[in-house]
């Protein structure tokens, strides 16, 4: 799903107007020019550490706006305070996309916090850190956003805004290159919020390297990725810089009509263009479009677009209240968890579920680290008092509902009752996503394909950026009897995804008729060269202090099963279809009978050590014999 974007005039020096082929309302903004002298002198002031009084008796309170949560150890103004301008930035996006989805499935908890006070949250993750301007967890099921109360408005605005606008992103479109991803966070991430105007276009603070350093040729920008630049930290914040001047350009430089251009080429990737192709008919030659991006850069004046402020956004009547020690410990507990500190985590929730046995939070939080650490009793008895405690505890009522019987093993009577039951979870929460998927699989295991296929079309409407989502979609048209327009879908997650979800949408394309894989070049698995692949089922998998050991039964007739050890690093992924979701996976533990993809080698000693490991959903078992021999195949490997 596109944005839909409004007839927005971000009037500067003269009218740009942001254009898209549907008619919509017209706003118009008043005219504002910003000159940047020195680009980083607004952030200079986040460097500053301002020392805020400890107190001996630490009290939490909970601020609620229209559409944030605030918890906080600040006092009541400095919660709505924080609410407020993330008001004002959420303002900003149903301005410029007012068709846009601006809520997901996970919804997101704002930490508000004063400078002592911030290193008792997750300490595991600040143990290397020795200056932490603010944060952003962004998990399969929660979000959560650390915020500095000395600091609100400097560069830790920035850092928190930066992923929020990814989350934004991520819930409206299927798919952006890494630079326009990074490039559209970047822009929106330096907002500014002063009296009656919200700026955007603000200076990002890498813009610095672009003055020292050679820019990235846009053939290198287009192509990069999240592991491009991850031992080169001067040329990721070169990236970055580049990433932010590029998206700059095309909402503010000369003939961009204010942003339209840009927009047609979101639609262009939208509609599955190839983003060489894309660019190319949008903005024309790359080489052409360098020299003029460096030309603008060397502008002494640079624009921003002004907005007006969120109209009737009192923050006195945000309502707030003192949190109790339980509350406060679930919260802080909840964050430490999204922050992967689970150890100090479980310390907080078995402190709140001490001190109030009746909340539902602890219970649900508790029995997801018992599931991790391979204890499944105890993880359902948690789950149910959740629920008993608390019936609107979707999660708890979904995790306590899939760790029963696995699909595979429900007979028809079974899997209509399980259902049954996810609708009802569905009613309390109908943008949780992987309800929708777990449906789509029971209705196709029944046979319902078109129910099957909405299900699964409404799971990609909520979260588009799961590539899984977008395969279950494509194997449920193959079975449907739809193999060109599962083709599509293939070669879409195979183009623009990499790693597992890559090898993911190969084997749904190596599944299809050959007639029907369309015209383009031959999709292959991006594993390892110098390794060996083999497909199967997870026998077993344990963790100890030494790594991960698996039994892998092999596809191939009468193979003996492969004891395989990773003691050091290697490739992990798992189908987005498995309900345990990110948040909960591990390879430790629940792996037992899931079909998987695993390239190892054998070392000097004969050990055969894991590089690739590829966990799939039990959804393609059936065809695990076609898979093994695709992937022998000389067009199917590296």
């Amino acid at each position: 799903m596109l944005f839909s974007q409004s007839n927005l005039a971000l009037n500067v020096d003269r009218t740009y107007s942001l254009t898209d082929t549907q008619p919509v309302p017209t706003m118009t903004v008043m005219p504002e020019r910003l000159v940047f002298r020195l680009p980083l002198a607004f952030l200079i002031v986040c460097l500053a550490l301002l020392q805020t009084p400890s107190t001996s008796a630490q009290t939490w309170r909970e601020v609620q706006s229209p559409h944030f949560r605030v918890v906080t150890d600040g006092s009541e103004r400095d919660g709505r305070d924080v609410a407020k301008e993330f008001e004002q930035m959420r303002s900003v996006f149903a301005l410029r996309f007012p068709n846009a989805a601006l809520e997901t499935g996970a919804p997101l908890l704002v930490v508000a916090v004063r400078e002592p006070g911030l290193h008792a949250l997750a300490p595991i993750f600040w143990k290397q850190r020795d200056r932490v301007a603010g944060e952003f967890f962004r998990g399969w099921e929660r979000q959560y956003a650390l915020v500095r109360l000395d600091t609100f408005g400097d560069l830790n605005q920035a850092i928190v805004f930066h992923e929020y606008a990814h989350s934004v992103l991520h819930a409206n479109v299927h798919w952006l290159p890494r630079w326009l991803d990074e490039g559209l966070a970047e822009f929106y991430a330096y907002t500014r919020f002063q009296g009656d105007r919200i700026y955007v276009g603000a200076p990002s603070i890498r813009l610095r390297h672009l003055q020292s350093d050679p820019p990235l040729p846009m053939s290198e920008m287009m192509t990069a990725n999240s592991r491009s630049f991850a031992k080169d930290e001067r040329r990721e914040d070169l990236f970055y810089g580049e990433a932010w001047a590029i998206v700059h350009y095309m909402t503010f430089g000369p003939d961009m009509g204010g942003g339209a251009k840009l927009n047609k080429f979101m639609a262009a990737l939208e509609a599955g263009t190839p983003q060489v192709q894309a660019f190319q008919q949008v903005f024309g030659d790359s080489k052409t479009f360098e020299k003029q991006l460096s030309n603008y850069l060397s502008r002494f004046a640079m624009n921003a677009g002004v907005f007006p402020p969120v109209q009737g956004l009192d923050a006195k009547s945000f309502p707030a209240k003192v949190l109790t020690a339980a509350e406060a410990n679930y919260e802080l507990g909840s964050f430490d968890i999204g922050a992967h500190d689970h150890a100090a985590g479980k310390i907080l929730l078995q402190a709140a579920e001490s001190a109030d046995p009746t909340l539902a939070g602890p219970h649900e939080e508790l029995g997801f680290l018992a599931w991790r650490e391979g204890k499944d009793e105890e993880a359902r008895a948690e789950w149910q008092k959740a629920v008993s405690a608390d019936p609107s505890s979707y999660r708890a009522a979904f995790a306590l509902l899939m760790s029963g019987t696995p699909l595979k093993k429900q007979n028809a009577p079974q899997l209509i009752q399980t259902r049954t039951s996810l609708e009802a979870i569905k009613e309390k929460a109908p943008k949780f996503a992987p309800v929708l998927v777990e449906l789509a699989l029971i209705e196709w295991r029944l046979g319902e394909m078109n129910k099957a296929y909405q299900s699964a079309l409404e799971a990609e409407k909520l979260e588009p950026w799961r590539a899984g989502y977008h395969l279950l979609t494509g194997y449920i048209l193959l079975q449907g009897h739809q193999p060109k327009v599962a083709e599509g879908y293939a070669r879409m997650v195979a183009t623009r995804w990499y790693g597992s979800d890559h090898d993911e949408a190969v084997d749904l394309w190596n599944m299809l008729p050959p007639d029907t894989r369309g015209e383009g070049p031959a999709l292959i698995l991006a594993l390892h060269a110098d390794s060996t692949v083999v497909r199967g089922t997870i026998v077993s998998s344990s963790c100890d202090k030494t790594g991960l050991s698996l039994t892998l039964q092999p596809t191939t007739s009468n193979a003996t099963p492969l004891k395989l050890v990773a003691s050091g690093p290697h490739e992990s992924g798992f189908s987005d279809t498995l309900w345990v979701g990110e948040d909960h996976y591990t390879t430790c533990f629940h792996l037992e009978g899931l079909p998987a993809l695993v390239a190892y080698k054998v070392d000097p000693a004969g050990v055969e050590e894991i590089t690739a490991l590829e966990v799939r959903d039990d959804m393609l078992e059936v065809n695990l014999p076609k898979l093994a021999a695709a992937t022998s195949s000389p067009s199917s490997s590296q």
